[in-house]
């Protein structure tokens, strides 16, 4: 009957369009002829949470529900016991609760190996009202997963309906595929070609934010309007239900001053539109850069209710938005990661005329003697000659073919200059602003990273020819021509040096192809030689060099088995989908996929997981930055690397002073990582100065001396201590802190009540409702368990939109590869129910949220199927001689937006009588026979079929249902009123507690904030600037903050009005409802 408009109120269940909706405002209209609008949420499982609103005299039929459709129970007859037993166990996993922040579902609904560890960012993330939580654990803990945990649980939970994530553009493809793979969460990263596609499909005029609900953008492309000023027009000032997940957060800190640290372009950007976001995830494992301030401007991005930039850091505060734990302190507890070995590989005995210890001493000369000709010139011009003989020296001491380039470039400016200074009086060029590719590679986050190699090639030769040609120096008098003879002459001995040598193959290559004979071809230089499954990962800096290292193993590679397929490169200007194919090919079976050398620049050295068959790293040039080491190794040092020991290798030439340097610089960045894990990076301030001038041959033992004694300055160990590494628990805390984990890992499992029987079971009956064969096991190469799939979207009158949910089954289509040509030689891969604990593409892990089996457990709660082709009763066959009925009903707790704040199956339980004998109504059981009964149901409904029940049994039953319904229908739905009410107590006192410790939170920050004031107010403005010396930019900063502490206590008291409310509404229940599950009837097997 339709409900009129008088008698609808907010808090209301009603059916609209085939659909049940929460009714959550009615807005009356103005004049009487008009319409009112009515906006509802729906609570359907298959379309949960979506908002609809209506004009609703204008709706056909709408209808409040004031009674559930228990009637229409039994009345098709009974279901197979299986068919029903998949039905109420996808509704069971289904099932969440905000009454209970410890009760975790996302780990069960992930393909991944879980360590319970990784649970810890989880547990604290369920306890705050908004999740804004910094994960600062160490390289290589599963920083991603952690947070694909935090996301998936906040979908779950309808807190989250929009996803973004920022990350290096190195990391977007491994970003998508994690978050895909492992949890089901399709992302679309969002750059140009996706903002061209779009606006050809949709019209210029779309906001590309508004197309999809989870996109992944580089950290280069924040920062550019063009992308985020459409970001901020969909976010607005505030978006609910929205959530930013930013990895390698430290980029988003101000950079270090001296003295104070200074807002960034990115810091700008982020910090513009973290705020938008309701809830917000940090990742980094090198959160702090050693300065206080840039900590905290770094925490107020994250969380400004708790923390504001300049201002000390609450011990309290961090402990609730902080988690941090190290490699080392997780190895030695639970083991599950390798051990590193750091080999040093030693090149001695060679001739004094050899070109690398020639090259070393000429270039040490060459140095020597332009310093001493620059002696009278401006600081700024001998240091940035200065500059440009260490970025000779890094070429070098990488390869003779990288120094010989840049040389050629060199000699070349320096005699054109040198040419038109003496022809015609020119004066000498200005110094360039830019010279940062003489020092080193660039970032993967900058923008050339991605040049060609021609085009990087001549960016570096630009800056070499401006430097050379800007330091020129005198040359006129007598004293300073000779210098700059004897430079032309060294030069020239360089140049003779370098070409002849260019081509041929170094003392280091011969080590390591010593070391690839021993270790991966025995019998490499034999015709057809054959090579075992070991596979070598090889770092340098430079393309030159890479090129080089390419030239030279091909040659000492030919001729053996497959020797075109062993080597492949990484780096720089490798497109996207190609460096996907590289990794999926260096982490495939080594007996099913020839590559066995991977050669890299650092363009690999972030975001590539290239563990599974690899344990041996060369570093072919030592880095000058420890981070870029440490960032190498960590390639094949994380989890899931399969042996216990991985190997990282460097060269040492001993007769080459520069090498004593290398070896000091290794061994004090591993044992800044032992102490502080990947905080490395602290001091690389410090050893980058000291590197910075280049190594001078008659300083080694004094620049050794220093490197070696170089640490982190009190004040800033001091602050790392109290505003970080307080926060990493140490091994006895940390024990205690995963046996906790384990406990409610246990306790949640068996809440969500997920089994492999239950889960193939569930999979088996949704394929056999599609007419195709179900799950067929078998055995994987290595003899493990694991199953066929049905090839779906082939079998007669098949929906045709199976075949893009069955790719997902299918290996990872390569780069230019044909949709029809890849689907024909790419099968339907094995599946397994369990991660296999390893990298690797043979296997398909099926989980709650891979595509393929949410579209097959899908049918289960669509809503045409649970009412129309259910009749939601069925029988089973205990190992039991009492016969027992079940009844089972849903209660559901709504919040705003139809949010499920809870959900539980509430069951009744009795000794079932034939209703001609019965004396009574039938009489639910007490506890202990319940919970027996409910053993017994869950055993009993696996069983495949058993001993049928005769005819008359069946009949009986089902004339005995609707009257069973009946009888144990208002003990049913007592105890749901009796849940519902201690599930809104558990609600209420949530909301409560969470709202005070939001104030709390928000007048501790007013205070602190007072604090800093005063303190600074203090300061003696002439000591300040003493302190600061001319940093101008650094004391505009201070100044910065100063004004923006002042808006933040105006802020604050409005925030103090309105967020402990806000908090607490969420909590608010809006509607509850107790809807039919279904009934079962357990006959026993004997009596």
């Amino acid at each position: 009957m339709t409900t009129t408009i008088e008698t609808l109120q907010p808090g209301q269940i009603a059916r609209i369009r085939q659909r049940t909706y929460l009714v959550e405002q009615i807005v009356k209209p103005k004049r009487v002829a008009d319409s009112t609008l009515v906006k509802l949420s729906c609570v359907d499982d298959d379309n949960q949470g979506a908002p609809l609103e209506v004009l609703w005299e204008k709706e056909l039929d709408p209808q409040v529900l004031t009674s559930e459709a228990w009637e229409t129970i039994a009345a098709k007859g009974f279901d197979e016991s299986k068919l029903f037993a998949a039905y109420l166990n996808t509704l069971k996993w289904n099932c969440v609760t905000s009454t209970d922040p410890k009760l975790f579902q996302s780990p069960f609904r992930a393909g991944i190996r879980l360590d319970a560890y990784q649970l810890e960012p989880l547990r604290k993330a369920l306890l705050l009202p908004r999740v804004n939580l910094f994960i600062a654990d160490d390289v290589g803990l599963g920083k991603t997963i952690e947070a694909g945990l935090i996301a998936r649980e906040l979908l779950l939970r309808k807190k989250v309906r929009e996803i973004f994530v920022s990350c290096p553009p190195s990391m977007l493809f491994q970003w998508k595929e994690e978050l895909e793979s492992r949890f089901g969460l399709t992302f679309e990263i969002l750059d140009k070609e996706y903002m061209k596609r779009v606006r050809r499909e949709r019209g210029f005029s779309v906001n590309p934010w508004s197309t999809h609900t989870r996109f992944l953008i580089s950290h280069r492309l924040l920062i550019d309007e063009a992308y985020a000023g459409p970001l901020r027009d969909h976010l607005g000032t505030f978006r609910s239900g929205s959530l930013f997940i930013l990895d390698e957060a430290h980029h988003a800190a101000p950079s270090s001053g001296q003295k104070y640290a200074i807002d960034s372009q990115i810091t700008r950007s982020v910090r513009d539109l973290a705020p938008r976001f309701e809830h917000r995830l940090f990742l980094s494992a090198t959160p702090h850069n050693g300065h206080s301030n840039s900590f905290s401007a770094l925490l107020e991005i994250l969380d400004p209710q708790r923390f504001c930039r300049g201002v000390p850091v609450s011990a309290k505060h961090r402990d609730e938005t902080i988690v941090r734990r190290i490699k080392e302190d997780i190895r030695d507890i639970q083991g599950g990661f390798p051990k590193r070995r750091v080999v040093q590989v030693t090149i001695d005995g060679l001739s004094e005329d050899a070109p690398e210890l020639k090259l070393s001493r000429l270039l040490n000369e060459y140095r020597q003697t332009r310093e001493e000709r620059l002696s009278s010139e401006t600081k700024r011009k001998q240091a940035a000659s200065g500059l440009l003989i260490t970025g000779l020296q890094q070429r070098l001491l990488s390869s003779i073919e990288a120094f010989a380039k840049t040389l050629k470039v060199h000699r070349k400016t320096v005699k054109r200059q040198w040419e038109k200074m003496q022809a015609e009086a020119i004066t000498e060029a200005e110094a360039p602003r830019h010279a940062d590719l003489l020092s080193g590679s660039v970032d993967s986050d900058d923008e050339r990273a991605s040049l060609s190699e021609e085009e990087m090639s001549s960016e570096v030769a630009s800056q070499v020819e401006a430097v050379s040609a800007s330091t020129m120096g005198p040359t006129d008098d007598e004293g300073s021509r000779g210098l700059f003879v004897r430079e032309q002459q060294l030069l020239e001995q360089m140049t003779d040096v370098a070409e002849q040598a260019r081509g041929k193959t170094d003392a280091r290559t011969e080590k390591l192809i010593e070391w690839i004979r021993d270790n991966m071809c025995p019998d490499l230089g034999k015709k057809g030689a054959q090579w075992n499954d070991t596979r070598v990962l090889i770092f340098t800096e430079y393309d030159d060099t890479k090129r080089y290292l390419v030239s030279r193993l091909e040659s000492a590679i030919a001729g053996s088995d497959r020797a075109d397929a062993r080597i492949n490169i990484f780096h720089g200007p490798t497109p996207p989908p190609k460096r996907e194919e590289i990794k999926q090919a260096f982490n495939t079976d080594p007996k099913k996929h020839p590559v066995r050398i991977l050669i890299a620049t650092d363009a690999a050295r972030e975001g590539l997981n290239l563990q599974a068959h690899c344990s041996n790293l060369f570093h072919f040039d030592v880095p000058w930055n420890p981070s870029r080491m440490e960032q190498r190794n960590g390639r094949i040092d994380r989890k899931l690397q399969a042996k216990d020991e991985v190997f990282c290798h460097y060269f040492v030439y001993k007769q080459r002073p520069e090498d004593r340097i290398l070896q000091v610089l290794v061994r004090k960045t591993e044992t800044i990582r032992k102490e502080l894990g990947s905080l490395s990076q602290v001091i690389d301030a410090k050893l980058t100065k000291s590197m910075s001038l280049g190594i001078r041959h008659g300083s080694i033992d004094d620049m050794e001396a220093e490197i070696d004694a170089t640490d982190i300055a009190e004040n800033q160990r001091a602050a790392i201590e109290d505003e970080l590494e307080a926060s990493r628990m140490r091994q006895t805390e940390l024990r205690e802190q995963i046996d906790r984990l384990r406990t409610l890992l246990e306790k949640s499992r068996k809440s969500i009540g997920l089994s492999d029987e239950h889960f193939q079971s569930a999979i088996s009956c949704s394929l056999a409702l599609l007419g195709t064969e179900t799950l067929d096991e078998t055995k994987d190469d290595n003899g493990a368990t694991c199953f066929t799939f049905p090839a779906i979207d082939e079998r007669s009158g098949a929906d045709p939109t199976w075949a893009e949910t069955m790719d997902t089954l299918r290996v990872p289509r390569k780069r230019d590869q044909k949709l029809w040509e890849w689907r024909r030689s790419s099968p339907i891969r094995p599946v397994i129910f369990e991660d296999p604990g390893v990298v690797g593409d043979d296997l398909v892990h099926l989980h709650l949220e891979q595509r393929v089996v949410q579209r097959l457990l899908g049918r289960f709660t669509a809503q045409g199927f649970v009412h129309h082709d259910l009749s939601r009763a069925c029988f089973a066959q205990a190992t039991d001689s009492i016969p027992r009925v079940v009844l089972l009903g849903r209660l559901a707790l709504y919040g705003e937006g139809a949010a499920r704040l809870h959900e539980e199956l509430i069951p009744v339980t009795a000794r079932w009588s034939d209703p001609a004998i019965r004396k009574g109504p039938l009489s639910p059981y007490a506890k202990d026979a319940e919970a027996k009964t409910m053993g017994l149901l869950d055993d009993s409904l696996l069983g495949a079929g058993g001993i049928k029940l005769t005819p008359e049994v069946v009949e009986q039953l089902q004339q005995s249902a609707a009257g069973d319904i009946h009888e144990l229908l208002p003990h049913l739905e007592t105890r749901g009123e009796e849940y519902a009410a201690d599930a809104e107590r558990k609600l209420a006192a949530r909301g409560t507690a969470e709202a005070k410790a939001m104030r709390e939170i928000l007048e501790t920050q007013r205070k602190h904030i007072s604090d800093t004031i005063k303190r600074i107010s203090k300061l003696d403005p002439n000591q300040m600037r003493f302190d600061f010396g001319e940093i101008d930019d650094e004391l505009l900063q201070l100044d910065a903050n100063k004004r923006y502490w002042a808006k933040r206590l105006e802020e604050l008291r409005d925030e103090l009005k309105t967020e402990p409310d806000r908090i607490a509404r969420i909590y608010d229940v809006q509607a509850k409802r107790i809807e039919p599950v279904g009934l079962v009837y357990l006959w026993p097997v004997t009596g």
